[in-house]
């Protein structure tokens, strides 16, 4: 019913584990991301949406996950602090987030760029403190790789890791904490602080060289006997999309509901409430957590 888009390549995706997905399933994850960036599209022709600043890193940082994970940190003027809000930090940024389908909830979350725009997916079904951890893995794979066809190569997925950890827990803001030598309870106090899971500070303070491999291997041991090892008992509220709730909230009070913007689309209403974390278009009414504005300036374009 409309002109033929330019289709989201499983080359330019940042999959981590396409082998033991279905040709199937990888055909029906690209449709929804292509699906995707035609809301993106939407959004930028009707509103005033942030541009993307992620900081474009020399040779000497995109060889180091390590110090390029300090530099984004500088640039975007973080600190050695935790990052309140990760969503909101990277929408901030130009990032575009989506929610994959419901069908398609043991697809890990994946990125790519597209026409200077970098989108990310997420598994929504997963702990806030995984999601972050998503977020800035997925950040990694923008910043370190782009341009590069990474083939689910272990390499890539590893340097993602390494920046991810550090950029959600830097050395410094870590080290200025501890007093002594820290025990297992205080991996508990650790992570709510840094708002990751107590597998990822287990294996951060391991990485670090805080404590031993004996450590980590026993307290590893505890966590999966406390269930921490499939889940995050106690953990936070799950960080969604302000952008598109803002944004959604406007569209509403124009007189776009979801089933108007599909129409627009030339899709099935539920194909584009799927990809936005549950918000319904046409039922949003200032719901859902607080989070730092994306922008002070989001605006209807005229």
């Amino acid at each position: 019913m409309a002109d033929d888009v330019s289709a989201v390549s499983k080359e330019s995706v940042s999959f981590r584990a396409l082998s033991t997905m279905s040709a199937r399933q990888v055909h029906r994850v690209l449709a929804s991301a292509t699906l995707a960036c035609q809301l993106s599209n939407w959004m930028d022709q009707h509103y005033d949406t942030p541009d993307a600043r992620l900081p474009e890193l020399n040779e000497t940082y995109l060889e180091d996950p390590r110090t390029a994970a300090a530099r984004v940190r500088a640039a975007w003027n973080l600190g050695h602090t935790p990052i309140k809000n990760m969503a909101s930090l990277l929408e901030r940024q130009g990032v575009r987030l989506f929610s994959l389908p419901s069908t398609d909830r043991e697809v890990d979350a994946f990125s790519f760029w597209r026409e200077r725009r970098p989108f990310v997916f997420l598994n929504t079904s997963k702990s806030a403190e995984r999601l972050r951890f998503d977020l800035a893995h997925e950040l990694g794979h923008l910043i370190l790789h782009r341009g590069i066809f990474t083939k689910r190569d272990r390499k890539y997925e590893l340097e993602a890791h390494e920046f991810a950890a550090n950029f959600l827990v830097p050395e410094d803001g870590l080290r200025a904490q501890l007093k002594g030598h820290p025990t297992f309870n205080d991996v508990f106090i650790l992570k709510r602080y840094w708002k990751v899971s107590a597998v990822a500070m287990t294996q951060r303070l391991y990485e670090l060289r805080i404590i031993s491999e004996w450590t980590r291997r026993s307290w590893m041991v505890d966590l999966s006997q406390r269930g921490f090892r499939s889940a995050e008992p106690g953990g936070g509220p799950a960080e969604g999309s302000t952008l598109l709730r803002e944004l959604f909230k406007m569209a509403r009070e124009d007189g776009w509901g979801s089933r108007k913007i599909a129409q627009e689309l030339k899709v099935h209403e539920p194909e584009v409430d799927s990809l936005v974390f549950g918000l319904a278009v046409s039922a949003i009414e200032g719901g859902g957590q607080s989070a730092p504005a994306v922008t002070g300036h989001l605006r209807l374009v005229k």
